[in-house]
C-alpha cells in the first residue's frame, strides 16, 4: 500500500510539471498597411506564453527588429522559414535586430520569458518594432505565406495585353492549363515554394471549373 501511494504521489507530480512546464505557442500573421514598409505590434506574456508572429519576406531584403518590455526575462528570436533554428536570438544577442535575410518564406519572430521566468509565472509586456526594406517590401496584399491567406485571390500586374498561364505543376516548364486576366477572382489552394519562387495552386472558373498553378507573385487579396 505504501509503494502504491509513493507511486501514485510521483506520478502526479510529473502530471503537475508536464503541465506547468508546457509551453503555449500562439501564431500571429504580420501585415502591413498599404504603402508602408513596417509595423508595431504590442501584447503581453506571463509565464509559458510564447507568441510566434510570422511574416513573409525575401532573399536579400533588410529585416530590422526592435524589442521593448517591462520585464527583462522576456526576448525574442528569429527564425527563417522552415527551420527551428534561430539566427537571432535575444538572450544572447539582445533586444534589436538588423540584417540581411538568407531565404524567402515565412520569418518567425518568436516572444518569449526566459524558463527561470516562466517558472515563477512573471507577466510581461512589449512592443515589437518590424520593418523591411530592400527589394520588395513584404505587402499586406501579397501572397507571402507557404500556408493559410485569403479564400479568395485576385490577379494583378499582368503586363498590359498579356494573360497569366495557370500550369499543371509548379515552375514554367509545366503544361498551361489555363489562363487568367487582371482582376479574375480564384480560390486559394495552398502556395509551395519551386526554386526561388512562390507558385500557388488554384481553382479558377466558373461552369467549368479547373485547377493549376501560379506565380504568387500575381496574386492579391
Amino acid at each position: 500500500m505504501q509503494i502504491f501511494s509513493i507511486v501514485t504521489i510521483a506520478a502526479l507530480l510529473a502530471l503537475g510539471l508536464g503541465k506547468a512546464g508546457a509551453q503555449e505557442i500562439r501564431e500571429e500573421r504580420v501585415r502591413f498597411e498599404a504603402g508602408t514598409s513596417g509595423t508595431t505590434l504590442g501584447g503581453t506574456i506571463r509565464g509559458y506564453e510564447i507568441v510566434d508572429y510570422l511574416l513573409g519576406a525575401g532573399t536579400g531584403q533588410e529585416m530590422a527588429i526592435e524589442f521593448e518590455t517591462t520585464n527583462p526575462s522576456a526576448h525574442f528570436n528569429l527564425m527563417p522559414a522552415g527551420s527551428e533554428t534561430a539566427i537571432h536570438i535575444g538572450s544572447s544577442g539582445g533586444n534589436a535586430f538588423t540584417g540581411i535575410l538568407p531565404q524567402d518564406g515565412d520569418y518567425r519572430i518568436r516572444v518569449y520569458l526566459m524558463r527561470n521566468a516562466a517558472r515563477r509565472d512573471e507577466e510581461a509586456d512589449y512592443a515589437l518594432s518590424i520593418s523591411i526594406s530592400g527589394g520588395a517590401a513584404a505587402n499586406p496584399d501579397y501572397a507571402d505565406g507557404l500556408s493559410g491567406g485569403p479564400d479568395f485571390w485576385r490577379v494583378a500586374n499582368v503586363p498590359a495585353n498579356d494573360t497569366l498561364n495557370v500550369r499543371s505543376a509548379p515552375g514554367t516548364g509545366n503544361p498551361v492549363v489555363g489562363e487568367l486576366a487582371n482582376g479574375d477572382r480564384v480560390r486559394n489552394l495552398g502556395c509551395d515554394m519551386h526554386g526561388q519562387s512562390r507558385w500557388c495552386r488554384i481553382e479558377a472558373g466558373f461552369d467549368q471549373k479547373f485547377t493549376g498553378w501560379v506565380n504568387g507573385r500575381y496574386l492579391r487579396e
